[in-house]
């Protein structure tokens, strides 16, 4: 029988992803550790027969691997790796999950009526069952996640700083070099400090007051 915890056994796209879900869970202190990922026919049969017709608690309703299954490979389970605490820490599950979920994944832990607080699979949203996937029809490819990443205002105004600086050296078109001249002869643009025009700049309000201002003394 095969029941495997490897993540490398999950299918290429669902392994990297549940690797990087594994990442992301130890960055925000989860101790996450993976319990199942791909186990066989024969594997299931025994495991369905858990609380029927072999002692203990019923853990599945299906006699036959569907996400988990060595030919799908697009589920795992885990549990809280602390010795003692592996599944009575509710709140922990629901952290853990909540992460997969921003990723794509589904989680056991919001099915009604057989919640599985253990189990992530990858189904598009919940397109793709079981059935579907017993018959051989398994979903498209699981995007690879991407963090996305928080611009910083010390970013934004250094980016903003660089933007402007290129933007003072554009030299002015051609079509506008009569109201140019114009406008230097007369005194109403002056450019800054260094004598740079700088006619690819904004004109904020108060340079918009100085120009109608000398202008009104003309």
């Amino acid at each position: 029988m095969l029941n495997s915890r490897d993540v490398g056994l999950l299918r290429p796209d669902v392994a990297a992803n549940c690797r990087l879900w594994l990442d992301r869970c130890a960055a925000v202190g989860l101790q996450v550790l993976v319990t199942s990922t791909v186990r066989d026919s024969a594997y299931q049969a025994w495991l369905y027969e858990q609380g029927r017709s072999r002692p203990g608690t019923i853990v599945t309703n299906s006699p036959t691997p569907t996400f988990h299954s060595d030919q799908a490979g697009l589920a795992f389970d885990f549990c809280k790796n602390v010795k003692g605490q592996e599944y009575s820490d509710r709140e922990f599950f629901r952290k853990a999950a909540d992460l997969a979920k921003e990723m794509g994944f589904s989680w056991g832990g919001d099915w009604k009526s057989f919640p599985d607080l253990p189990h992530i699979q990858w189904d598009e949203g919940g397109v793709w069952t079981g059935a579907m996937i017993v018959k051989g029809n398994l979903p498209g490819p699981m995007p690879l996640y991407e963090e996305e990443e928080t611009m910083t205002q010390e970013t934004f105004n250094q980016m903003m700083d660089g933007y402007l600086a290129d933007l003072r050296q554009q030299p002015p078109g051609a079509w506008s070099a009569q109201a140019r001249t114009w406008a230097e002869q007369c005194g109403l643009l002056q450019g800054d400090e260094t004598g740079n025009m700088q006619y690819k700049m904004f004109l904020t309000r108060e340079q918009l007051a100085e120009i109608l201002y000398r202008m009104s003394k003309q």
